[in-house]
């Protein structure tokens, strides 16, 4: 089994007008996730990690780290920090700790980002 280490990621989340949803976009793995809110977003986006992590451990062939395109690092890099304990209750929604009913988001013109230290489960 190979071992994928701990790694620092940054997320680039926005809301995209086309697709009608929240957008949260890992700039070192080139994985997507969307919802309907923020959270949903950034959580639908650590379960696609967590998979593409799971997967990678029992394939060598499976390419972990991918950066983003340049045009998403670059919008990145203009995005405001998204405190940490935003990213903590997305983790909390993607394990299923959290109400439905309970949403987090922002006005749909905000781009931001947050800098996450993620790992395998």
């Amino acid at each position: 089994m190979r071992q994928i280490k701990d790694f620092v990621d940054t997320v680039f989340i926005h809301y995209s007008q086309d697709d009608g949803c929240w957008i949260a976009h890992s700039l070192r793995t080139d994985q997507v996730g969307t919802g309907a809110d923020m959270g949903r977003a950034l959580a639908d986006l650590i379960t696609a990690v967590d998979q593409v992590f799971e997967l990678a451990q029992n394939d060598a062939t499976i390419q972990v780290m991918c950066e983003a395109p340049k045009e998403i690092q670059d919008r990145a890099a203009m995005g405001r920090k998204l405190p940490r304990e935003f990213f903590e209750v997305a983790h909390k929604i993607a394990r299923g700790e959290w109400p439905a009913e309970v949403t987090i988001t922002a006005d749909n013109d905000a781009e931001f980002t947050a800098e996450v230290a993620e790992g395998i489960r």
